[in-house]
């Protein structure tokens, strides 16, 4: 039954419509395989297969269930467009098309990790613990529920489930949702005739003029591949009739592209549950089905600095770009998420306020974790400097849990993101939908793209990702016409970041770039906190302990904020006094933390941490050719860069005074603003930007080698192709296991995914042949392409992030010797079938 709410109440603005609500049981065990299937979901449409489609503009409240009862998403639609039997020579069967007006958290998520623009958000709703349908309000005319009619038993459709594709069982994705008009794959006789599924209709009231216009929202000619979904089986060419008709076929195939990062986690729910409202979620939305934006969007496209520690905004006005302030004045927000005891969600300062009484439930630095798999080693090394807690999501990503519910590093970014956007629509009083999003240069894939389904969270079109030490460059050459080398040396909050750009003119030209993302003032911080707490052991012979309780941990929390200020003030003076009362309380008696700190006391303690930074500014050099002496000009950004000993050692290290040019708290967020201004503008000659890849991206070879595709500093955008070919007769399946770094070794370097290529034609073994085509975007954004040589055709390619560290090793388990060799070398023994085979160590069949 579906999870509806109480009847809306009467309005008086105009009459009243039945709509339907409908609950809809997917064949999907998995999110994978719902993006698989409905990859026009992106377009905030959704396809619906029934018997009894419904009139054009009819109102729906759809309840979308996986397989195992578990709670896909809820939304508000409108039927679209019906899809008459027979329409459609590969339709097979009746439906209709809903617009999706609003959705749950659950539902945007999922259209955000699709790379969509998810719709407003869908006012919650009680549901009984099974995710039934609330009961009738007493009183209420409301009809009882009943079942929707289903074809007869002679018509193949209704042996379907209701949105699942012809012939194709629960647990496979179609054909169809992966390109319009495939073509025909043979069908297995022993393919199982999916089971029938009952679609549950209940009658609810909507105003009429609640119904807008329904946009032309056409779902995209070129679908993305599900890049992380199970490898698909066969399935038969009927399956097309999940793609509408306005879907234009196309001879030439699309590519497959990378998608954005896993959903966003929600809380744990009992099967069929509908997922409670997150503490603090507004609850006055209503339901009314809005007005889509439609044509080209209006207004200042704004650049966002989304930093560790502190966010801001800026923006294009009169020709000057301009920071703009907060609520408070300040020209940046604490990049701060905080759940109160009252369950109310606060961003910026008020949330910043909490940490010293509320650790537990205040999240900072999730730029730090944001995009990366919780048990990745960059993960583990984290765990418990934080006082909040972080857990592992769904899919297995890195995630926090306060109040007893978790929130994906995605959600809580996109939290700071709609902050800062509200604060520039009140600043300039209009409203806002485009952004330039900046990023530390040393961001891998899965981090961009996880970036960017934050933005599309906050209700954002990330027009650009752009690296913070490039934007920084764009801010000090504003204005001015310089032919100058420079070096970017950021220094935040979080992470550290590095580039050598040369400026000529109008053209901004990033040659090199580097970085640490787990090198910033936290960890300057960090090493303070620690010989502070070593002199309060010395002092009073108390070992202090802050996990061990909560009131532990608001010590611990105001230890930390004390240092931190301790921090700032050696910049300006050489000593700084500490004093945190009642630190550990021991027979009822208090103890405080009173310290005197020298600035060369901080100095000796945090001079590795900026030898790190200077390592990094060598290696960056030297894989450019470049000398310390062939710098121009060292342009600081970043608030840690302020201490006195960053810019002597920098002195010593360049031979010259470090550039104070820019502000080091705005110039990212102004640089960012600059370059959307050009882009707004479209004027030609214009700005020029020439990025390069941050970190290598490659293959794992055998013995857990990795091998490089494209190497690091390459100019974007670029592409490069390898071919691979078939290694047993009647292969079904390719595997190639992608990674992302420097390292030697495949597994200590990010692993971006498996790409795999399901359902190959027929042959014999080196007969068929693919280019595995690596594309990067100008953002160093991924994009991969799986291409049948000869018949030019795209064959389904995904990647699949379900596997575990230990499943990829198995499968690169090769001989420990094996040397690294081009993708397309034939075999040494003269054939050209045993690459895949000494890649996995196993026969792939």
């Amino acid at each position: 039954m579906s999870s509806n709410g109480p009847a809306d109440p009467p309005s008086p603005k105009g009459p009243k419509k039945t709509g339907i609500g409908l609950q809809v049981k997917l064949p999907c065990a998995t999110l994978d395989e719902v993006r698989a299937r409905h990859p026009e979901l992106s377009s905030r449409l959704f396809l619906l297969r029934t018997a009894n489609p419904r009139p054009v503009a009819t109102a729906i409240r759809l309840t979308a269930t996986l397989s195992d009862g578990k709670h896909c998403f809820r939304a508000n639609a409108v039927v679209e467009k019906v899809i008459q039997p027979g329409e459609s020579a590969e339709r097979g069967g009746p439906g209709m098309s809903l617009w999706l007006a609003r959705m749950d958290d659950p539902g945007r998520e999922l259209v955000a990790w699709m790379g969509g623009q998810p719709p407003p958000l869908l006012k919650p709703v009680a549901a009984d613990a099974s995710g039934g349908a609330t009961p009738v309000a007493p009183g209420s005319t409301k009809p009882p529920v009943r079942a929707l009619p289903t074809a007869p038993a002679s018509d193949p459709a209704a042996e379907r489930p209701a949105t699942a594709a012809p012939g194709s069982s629960a647990g496979k994705p179609a054909a169809a949702a992966r390109s319009p008009d495939p073509p025909a794959t043979p069908v297995s006789k022993n393919t199982p005739a999916a089971s029938k599924q009952t679609i549950i209709e209940e009658d609810f009231e909507v105003t009429l003029e609640d119904l807008e216009p329904v946009p032309a929202a056409p779902i995209p000619a070129a679908p993305a591949a599900p890049i992380f979904a199970a490898p698909a089986a066969p399935v038969p060419a009927a399956s097309a009739a999940e793609v509408p008709s306005r879907a234009s076929a196309t001879s030439r195939p699309v590519e497959s592209k990378r998608p954005a990062p896993p959903p966003l986690p929600r809380p744990t729910l009992a099967p069929g549950a509908a997922p409670s409202q997150p503490p603090g979620q507004p609850g006055g939305e209503s339901d009314e089905l809005p007005q889509a934006r439609t044509g080209t969007p209006t207004g200042p496209v704004i650049g966002i600095d989304l930093g560790t520690t502190n966010s801001c905004a800026a923006v294009v006005k009169d020709g000057k770009p301009f920071v703009i302030p907060s609520r408070e004045g300040y020209n940046t927000i604490p990049s701060v998420v905080a759940l109160s005891d009252k369950g109310k969600l606060m961003v910026g300062h008020p949330a910043k306020s909490q940490l010293l009484i509320n650790p537990r439930n205040t999240v900072y630095g999730a730029k730090r974790l944001i995009g990366r798999q919780f048990k990745s080693p960059a993960v583990t090394d984290l765990l418990g400097r934080f006082s909040y807690e972080v857990v592992a999501g769904p899919r297995g990503e890195a995630a926090v849990s306060m109040g007893g519910q978790i929130f994906s590093l995605q959600k809580i970014s996109s939290l700071v993101l709609a902050e800062v956007k509200d604060l520039a629509e009140r600043w300039l009083g209009t409203g806002i939908s485009r952004a330039v999003i900046t990023v530390p240069a040393y961001y891998n894939d899965n981090q961009r793209q996880a970036v960017r389904a934050a933005g599309a969270l906050a209700g954002l079109d990330v027009e650009r990702i752009v690296n913070e030490p490039t934007a920084a460059a764009i801010a000090f050459a504003q204005g001015r016409t310089l032919e100058q080398r420079v070096m970017v040396y950021d220094l935040g909050g979080g992470t550290f970041d590095t580039s050598v750009l040369e400026l000529h003119g109008n053209v901004y030209e990033v040659i090199s770039t580097g970085g640490d993302t787990f090198l910033g003032g936290v960890d300057f911080d960090k090493a303070l906190v620690q010989d502070l707490l070593a002199r309060f052991k010395q002092n009073h012979g108390i070992a202090f302990e802050g996990e061990r309780f909560e009131a532990d941990r608001v010590a611990l929390q105001r230890i930390n904020d004390a240092a931190e200020r301790a921090k700032i003030a050696l910049s300006e003076r050489l000593t700084a006094q500490v004093s945190v009362p009642f630190v550990a309380m021991v027979a009822d008696k208090g103890y405080n933390l009173e310290a005197n700190v020298s600035r060369s006391e901080l100095e000796k303690l945090t001079a590795d941490l900026i030898e790190r930074t200077v390592r990094v500014c060598d290696e960056v050099l030297t894989n450019c050719g470049l000398k310390p002496a062939d710098i121009g000009e060292v342009l600081l950004v970043g608030g840690q860069s302020r201490m006195p000993l960053v810019r002597a050692r920098l002195r010593e290290f360049f031979g010259k005074e470090p550039s104070k040019a820019v502000h080091p708290d705005e110039a990212v967020a102004l640089g960012a603003a600059v370059l959307a201004h050009s882009m707004q503008s479209g004027d030609i000659g214009g700005m020029v930007l020439v990025d390069v890849l941050p970190m290598s991206i490659g293959v794992g070879l055998p013995g857990g080698r990795f091998k490089k595709v494209i190497e690091r500093n390459t100019s974007l955008p670029h592409k490069k192709a390898y071919s691979i070919w078939t290694s047993q007769d009647d292969q079904k399946i390719l595997e190639i296991p992608i990674f992302q770094g420097e390292a030697e070794r495949a597994q200590q370097n990010e692993y971006l995914g498996t790409l795999i290529v399901p359902d190959l034609p027929p042959g014999t073994k080196g007969n068929v042949v693919f280019d595995i085509i690596f594309s990067v975007s100008p953002e160093s954004i991924l994009t991969v392409t799986a291409e049948e040589r000869g018949t030019r055709r795209t064959v389904s390619a995904t990647f699949s992030t379900q596997d575990t560290a230990e499943t990829v090793k198995r499968r690169m388990a090769g001989k420990q010797g094996a040397e690294p060799e081009r993708l397309d070398a034939p075999d040494p023994r003269g054939g050209k079938s045993g690459w895949m085979s000494r890649l996995f160590g196993r026969r792939v069949s």
